[in-house]
């Protein structure tokens, strides 16, 4: 039971430095996003008595049921609850903050040469190869969580099988898009109407989201791909569900190309480097944006790629309760969700193959696949231990 100076401290208002300073502390503290939700409801539901289990519950599900990092979703939906749209804006920059600011150090000196020397091919296949086996452990999860039926089955097959051969961003909203009208249509509760209420504004905001995911869809003059890569970063925000890992397709189709001047080493590096950071895997936006233009690029794309999201979470927080009542649009996203996981899949399958099927590669896989899903190892000790066994190898080769 609640006594009188629980029910005083769970209706004062947050103050917006205090929301900011938890927040950010809590974020820095926090290796992905599942792990950014456990200390907020530990903080806010458990000690401060701020929401109840069945409200924080209510912000992971809407969390989940829209694109962008879940774990900034809640953040915002969070902050909005405590101090509506202001709050939102300050637990998303808290949430955001502590991750851009280290993904840019690591670009800083990923750009340096001393890094650029130690970093050789072997160190960045082992490094695919961690990476590879840590998704892959994750893709399992998410399919044993998310796929359950005849038809989710189906549709992550189908979904494995269109991304091996998409090779433009209109091919992911199109398997997206299909994916939700399909688990629509076949929805086995066809009565029933909602009607939701969309004032003007966010009918504004809906439309300024839909051309930046149109600008993201349609394909284009390659001499339009850096002009435009800023809000086409931001639309394919929109298409990002189900996790970190499954962005790794969708970002590499916009930042590895000649135009752009990200690598495909630099790529798998930034992906191996994001679980190193805190913050959700989402964080090799950042990095990205400081190897394309310095302190400008990092800023810039982490405003595009978070702040639509955070935009639409706290939209969706006033009407999705709504259309969640609705079976017909609850089935549709759970397809949409079994979809998702074909993004996962996929990564590991075009991640291994670059990687030279040899016995060292293998021994990490082994190694890796042991102290992620048995040991519960942490993502850094892991990088950490192949790294120093990596050098100790390749410093015996050089001496003999």
């Amino acid at each position: 039971m609640m006594t009188s100076q629980d029910v005083a401290r769970s209706t004062e208002r947050e103050p917006l430095w205090t929301l900011f300073r938890v927040v950010f502390g809590l974020s820095a503290l926090s290796w992905g996003g599942l792990a950014l939700m456990a200390q907020l409801e530990n903080h806010y539901v458990e000690r401060e008595d701020r929401l109840s289990r069945v409200e924080f519950s209510d912000l992971i599900a809407l969390a989940w049921m829209v694109p962008g990092p879940v774990g900034c979703n809640v953040a915002v939906q969070l902050g909005h609850a405590l101090r509506g749209r202001a709050g939102a804006w300050v637990a998303g920059a808290a949430s955001v903050l502590p991750f851009a600011i280290l993904m840019t150090v690591f670009a800083i000196f990923y750009r340096t040469p001393l890094i650029r020397s130690l970093a050789s091919q072997t160190l960045l296949n082992h490094f695919s190869v961690v990476l590879a086996t840590l998704i892959g452990i994750t893709w399992y999860k998410q399919t044993r969580a998310l796929v359950r039926g005849r038809l989710e089955w189906i549709a992550a097959a189908l979904g494995c099988v269109a991304l091996v051969f998409a090779h433009s961003p209109a091919a992911y909203v199109l398997m997206l898009g299909t994916a939700f009208a399909t688990g629509w249509f076949v929805s086995p509760v066809r009565s029933g109407r909602v009607t939701v209420a969309i004032a003007r504004g966010d009918w504004q905001l809906i439309g300024a989201l839909g051309v930046l995911l149109a600008l993201f869809a349609i394909p284009l003059p390659h001499r339009y791909d850096l002009m435009l890569l800023w809000p086409r970063l931001a639309g394919a925000g929109m298409t990002l569900f189900g996790g970190g890992f499954s962005a790794l397709p969708v970002l590499k189709t916009l930042f590895v190309s000649p135009s752009i001047g990200v690598s495909d080493n630099d790529f798998t590096l930034a992906f191996s480097l994001s679980p190193l950071s805190p913050g959700p895997l989402l964080n090799v936006v950042p990095f990205f944006g400081y190897l394309i233009d310095g302190w400008p690029g990092a800023l810039i794309a982490t405003l595009a790629l978070f702040v639509p999201s955070g935009c639409l979470v706290v939209l969706a927080q006033r009407h999705l309760h709504q259309l969640k009542a609705d079976a017909r649009f609850e089935h549709g996203m759970r397809i949409l969700r079994a979809v998702t996981t074909a993004f996962l899949a996929v990564a590991v399958l075009k991640i291994a193959g670059r990687v030279p099927l040899e016995a060292p590669y293998l021994l990490t896989a082994a190694f890796s696949a042991i102290c992620f899903a048995k040991l519960k190892v942490p993502v850094y000790a892991v990088y950490g231990t192949v790294a120093v066994a990596c050098g100790a190898w390749l410093a015996y080769v050089a001496m003999h």
